[in-house]
């Protein structure tokens, strides 16, 4: 019986999934689905997942359980127990070739871009909401302006090289808080 995948849990290469379901979640935390994105801490990329439950979906997608893999091939490790499949069996030969294909389809993607993205919290750590920002990459030039979300988080940002990035959380009148 497996459990399945929320955002936060991790991989078996040390990385971590940051996106999952925006209707659907287990204790107040996003269920993840195939399609979902991991960050891959030994690959140093985005991933996505490529397996899950087919009896079970979730916002069009099947819902991910612990031992499902990504497209670096890492598998998931659930970090809860209490939400969990039934012990019977879904799946067929052609399913099983299916995800094998897709996974393939992945791993010869090149994946050049850095994906990156900051979650502001208070010290009481309550998220910092709906405030304005700006990041500036490492050589003091300006690469993003914007808004917080409501859950202090700024958009998943790229760019074609890593670098190290600065964010400045601002008030309404434009100073630095």
């Amino acid at each position: 019986m497996a459990a399945y995948i929320t955002v936060g849990a991790k991989t078996s290469h040390g990385g971590t999934v940051i996106t999952g379901s925006p209707h659907t979640t287990h204790n107040g935390i996003p269920v993840a689905r195939k399609g979902d994105q991991v960050m891959c801490k030994k690959c140093k990329k985005m991933t996505v997942i490529v397996s899950g439950d087919v009896s079970f979906i979730v916002d069009g997608a099947p819902i991910a359980r612990g031992g499902d893999v990504t497209s670096c091939g890492a598998k998931l490790i659930a970090n809860q127990q209490a939400f969990a499949e039934s012990d019977f069996d879904v799946g067929s030969i052609a399913q099983a070739e299916e995800i094998r294909r897709e996974a393939k389809e992945y791993f010869n993607e090149p994946m050049n871009d850095y994906n990156l993205q900051f979650v502001m919290q208070s010290h009481n750590k309550n998220p910092l909401a709906n405030k304005p920002y700006v990041i500036y990459d490492e050589d003091g030039e300006i690469f993003q302006m914007g808004k917080l979300d409501n859950k202090g988080q700024t958009p998943i940002l790229n760019d074609e090289q890593e670098k190290e990035y600065f964010i400045h959380v601002l008030d309404e009148e434009g100073i630095n808080e």
